[in-house]
């Protein structure tokens, strides 16, 4: 009796921690938000409202300011800078000019690069200091230098390369590197576009823009939808693009668990499952399928007259947990309608039989408890 009486002990301690891959089904109905203490509200997929679940995109703060951070008039400035490339052609309108021939009064003096030290060394008229001096200045000069070898001179300068004149954009474009800026006053989406445009959708795409010690995001969604976030480039701009694409996590009883991708508003709950396999059909408990979302909404804050405050929001995050129970066909119908939203995280719970299971195992190797005794044959 003794050692009866120990088993059954040994079994009731044993089924009080019993093994487990996570929560049990009856943990989700005393969930507590962390935030606040109160506890999250477990909603039966039938009670959902499907027309407000949320697009699975990336979500941004309608008053953060952004990109528009960043004001500027554009790339517009056409002074001379180190490493630029200028191109000089001389013409001579003089009967007897140094340059007039028979054959043509035009002279292509060819293509020179402003050095370090922000010279150019020129035919005819010698070294020039050039740097911070405007295409117009510097022909201007060379018609001075050339007043004596030719009748009636003019010059005409021309940029044609400018590697210091442009930004660097990085990350998930088709072609990373340097692009150059013109006059024509380049914003985001230019520089984008000349880098053979970003690998995801415009609405699961982070844009960041680094302009010295500053730095500022938007998703490239809003830069398009919105001018003041699609801004001017200055020289030197960097930007990042970053691929943010919505996924979703599945763990528990399912035949593949880990993070899942998916294009933004194109998944639904049926089909999340179906992208991770389904339910493994000796763990999987059916009827507690459970899916948690963290939904965070912006709401404008409204002064004591009642006017909403310009560029003024709340952020509140609610967690709620919803639950959808497999057994039921109606709920099955409903699954091809709701729409899985960023960061969700799918949950599938084992069955009781399956944690009756482990327990049964981890009773038999417990070196504390009696080994079952042999049956003894019957005599005969």
């Amino acid at each position: 009796m003794r050692k009866i009486g120990t088993a059954l002990f040994c079994l009731i301690l044993v089924a009080c921690a019993r093994p487990s891959d996570g929560p049990s089904a009856s943990s989700f109905y005393d969930a507590k938000d962390p935030a606040t203490g109160r506890d999250i509200p477990v909603v039966r997929l039938s009670q959902a409202s499907l027309s407000s679940a949320p697009p699975g995109q990336v979500t941004y703060n309608p008053a953060d300011p952004g990109l528009s951070i960043f004001r500027s008039s554009g790339a517009n400035d056409t002074r001379l800078r180190q490493g630029d490339v200028i191109e000089v052609t001389i013409i001579d309108t003089g009967e007897e000019g140094l340059f007039s021939s028979a054959n043509s009064r035009t002279l292509p003096l060819g293509r020179f690069t402003v050095d370090a030290t922000g010279n150019v060394v020129l035919p005819f008229v010698g070294k020039q200091r050039v740097l911070n001096s405007s295409p117009e200045a510097l022909q201007s000069r060379i018609v001075s230098g050339l007043k004596g070898s030719a009748v009636n001179p003019q010059a005409v300068v021309n940029v044609v390369d400018r590697p210091g004149y442009a930004v660097t954009v990085g990350g998930s474009v088709h072609n990373p590197g340097r692009v150059p800026l013109s006059a024509r006053k380049e914003r985001v989406s230019d520089a984008i576009a000349m880098a053979g445009g970003a690998l995801s959708a415009p609405a699961s795409t982070i844009v960041t823009l680094m302009r010295g010690s500053r730095k500022a995001s938007a998703p490239l969604s809003r830069v398009l939808a919105e001018a003041p976030q699609n801004v001017n480039l200055l020289p030197d701009d960097q930007i990042f693009v970053q691929d943010s694409a919505p996924s979703f996590t599945v763990m528990g009883a399912f035949k593949s668990t880990g993070e899942f991708k998916f294009e933004p508003g194109q998944l639904t709950l049926a089909q999340a499952i179906g992208r991770a396999g389904g339910l493994l059909d000796d763990r999987a408990d059916a009827s507690q399928v459970y899916l948690l979302r963290n939904q965070v909404t912006y709401a404008p804050v409204a002064s004591s007259n009642g006017k909403l405050l310009p560029a003024t929001t709340t952020v509140t995050n609610k967690p709620v947990i919803y639950r959808a129970d497999m057994k039921d066909i109606a709920t099955l119908a409903l699954m091809q309608q709701f729409q899985m939203a960023n960061g969700d995280i799918l949950y599938a719970g084992n069955s009781g039989l399956v944690d009756f299971a482990k327990l049964f195992n981890v009773y038999q190797k417990s070196p504390n408890l009696p080994a079952a005794s042999p049956p003894v044959a019957p005599s005969r």
